[in-house]
């Protein structure tokens, strides 16, 4: 028998169309995701759980009734099931209590939908970033400042962290950790020190990737999650259109090999389309300023970028940094926490920068005077698009844009 035929949303019809416009424009696609989809993520899982590379068997790092801790990418494709199947293979492990830690680009309501997605199988603790007692101190980086993680993974016996694979392009320095440990699990002091030095003016392009040692992981990215104990990871591919691709798990070492896959950039344009796909928590300002920089990779200075969305958010979703708490942390802040800062600004800080060098519009369900408060154009409609794209020489579009960058 077969199956109930999935149908298109109305936002996936858009993707379709302007597509469908972009290429009778003889605009060339950009992306270097795969078309290809894994309907079977469960047995993805399975497999590379019990086969990594580099690594021995899942079974073989769990001792029966260990505490294990999941680091969750909120920006996973089929966040869903993917997390369903981690916890089924967790459990045939032997796995004791698990416990799932999000990242703050999480809310609320996608923590409400994980617990009762999880039941009793796990605890979901949303990330928060100022309350001292909601971390543990690891020691030094390499600048000299102190290192603090979230007190659910310190305290694991086991941390897996849950990764989305992003591409990157060799023109841009390495800067990220590929585990995804820090600064995502890390304080809200530590947070601001990684945003700083993210902005152009404090950026050093002239940084050459290192050497990585397995082994030696000092002054590498990965160094706060080898302090963790981190050995290996769950690294989830993404297709085209924002679902998963494929799953790859192994040591961080292996991982770092696989993640390195030269230089994207083929040719620059003077007008690019980047879409944001997959469900709806992929609809974020952060993604929309990911999309944005990973555009501008294949624009020319001066170019124009439409980022086509659905977000729907007039702020990133991020509203409050008390709804990131857990409900065992403490109500009273107390003089010893980290010092606060709005981090709601970092995704109009990037496009910000981004708008210095190119004209940037936006498709969203927003009005177009909330989208222009902040410096972007705005346009509807596939037949906008193609009237806007008609007055460049050469064009390009990118799918799922957001998986398009490493930060």
């Amino acid at each position: 028998m077969n199956g109930p035929i999935e149908t298109e949303s109305d936002y996936e019809q858009s993707i379709t169309s302007i597509c469908r416009a972009l290429e009778s424009l003889k605009a060339e696609s950009l992306t270097s995701l795969k078309p290809q989809e894994n309907a079977e993520v469960s047995s993805a899982i399975k497999a590379a759980m019990e086969s990594p590379i580099d690594f021995p068997p899942i079974g073989s790092a769990i001792v029966p009734g260990d505490r294990v801790a999941l680091a969750i990418d909120p920006n996973l494709p089929s966040a869903d099931r993917i997390i369903t199947a981690l916890i089924e293979v967790l459990e045939r492990s032997g796995a004791g209590i698990i416990d799932l830690v999000i990242g703050t680009e999480a809310t609320e309501e996608n923590k409400s939908s994980l617990e009762t997605l999880l039941g009793e199988r796990g605890t979901v603790h949303l990330h928060q970033t100022h309350q001292r007692a909601s971390f543990r101190y690891l020691g030094p980086d390499v600048g000299g400042d102190p290192v603090y993680l979230n007190r659910w993974l310190v305290d694991a016996d086991l941390v897996i962290p849950v990764t989305t694979k992003r591409l990157s392009n060799s023109s841009i320095p390495q800067q990220s950790d590929l585990t995804g440990i820090y600064p995502t699990f890390a304080d809200s002091e530590a947070r601001h020190r990684q945003h700083l030095s993210r902005r152009k003016e404090n950026m050093n392009t002239d940084i050459e990737n290192p050497e990585f040692d397995s082994e030696a992981m000092i002054g590498s990215a990965e160094e706060p999650a080898w302090l963790l104990g981190v050995q290996f990871l769950v690294s989830v591919v993404p297709n085209e259109k924002g679902r998963v691709s494929s799953v790859q798990c192994g040591s961080i070492d292996s991982m770092r090999k696989e993640s390195e896959t030269g230089d994207l950039q083929a040719s620059v344009y003077d007008f690019v389309t980047a879409t944001i796909e997959g469900d709806a928590s992929q609809h974020t300002w952060m993604n929309i300023a990911r999309a944005a920089e990973a555009a501008s990779v294949y624009t020319n200075r001066g170019g124009t970028i439409v980022i086509w969305s659905d977000v729907s958010e007039t702020t990133a979703l991020s509203t409050s940094e008390n709804a990131h708490d857990d409900t065992d942390s403490p109500s009273q802040t107390n003089e010893e926490d980290f010092e606060r800062w709005n981090e709601e600004e970092v995704p109009f800080v990037r496009l910000e920068s981004i708008s210095e060098d190119y004209q940037l519009i936006l498709r969203s369900r927003l009005k177009s005077d909330e989208i222009e408060q902040h410096g972007l154009g705005s346009l509807n409609s596939t037949e906008e698009l193609e009237r806007l794209a008609m007055a460049f020489p050469k064009r390009g579009f990118l799918r799922s844009a957001q998986y398009h960058t490493p930060f």
